[in-house]
């Protein structure tokens, strides 16, 4: 990490001449302002240049929102604001996008994993329902064929019964009958 802000005195809002609170379009237009008077190339005198890098590596901070912010903070807390070296931030964000992307195909893969238990359990659930569905119809057709013989059984032995009290009654009747039309006997 290289120190930007080597002198905890120095602050980039001074550096710009703009306002803490200043919007980012006050922001650039002081950076322009600023640029246009002491660049190098329009400016002899020999402090143009480190007072040049000075409002660059300024409104390089305070024109970024994400790293604005974090200097409002230090700069809050008395803290001296620190800047990463160059190219550590796109490789923190390449950094920060690769675990935002391993996060995001985590994120599938668990989604995907759910996706198939949950089909699978549905499949098993179907295959039992469909199970208990065929033994529960099993049961009743053997209930029904157990309620038809039972009632098949009786019918035949109430046909039984019925045959059975007919001919009793037909022989009781021959009987009386054959009793009626014999002949008295005398003595």
């Amino acid at each position: 990490m290289s120190n930007v802000n080597a002198n905890a005195n120095e602050d980039y809002y001074k550096i710009l001449q703009v306002d803490p609170s200043a919007e980012p379009e006050v922001i650039t237009a002081a950076y322009r302002r600023l640029a246009v008077k002491y660049h190098p190339d329009n400016n002899r005198s020999p402090d143009a240049t480190p007072r040049m890098q000075k409002i660059n590596e300024a409104y390089a901070i305070l024109s970024d929102a994400s790293q604005r912010a974090v200097y409002d903070r230090t700069r809050r807390n008395g803290a001296v604001y620190r800047q990463s070296a160059p190219g550590a931030d796109q490789t923190a964000r390449r950094a920060e996008q690769r675990t935002v992307q391993e996060a995001e195909a985590e994120w599938h893969r668990a989604k995907r994993a759910a996706e198939d238990g949950w089909k699978r359990a549905m499949r098993e659930a179907d295959v039992d329902r469909d199970r208990v569905l065929r033994e529960a119809e099993d049961a009743w057709n053997r209930a029904k064929r157990a309620a038809e013989e039972t009632w098949k059984r009786a019918a035949r032995e109430a046909d039984i019964e019925r045959d059975k009290a007919l001919r009793e009654a037909d022989d009781a009747w021959n009987r009386a009958r054959r009793t009626t039309q014999m002949p008295t006997s005398r003595g």
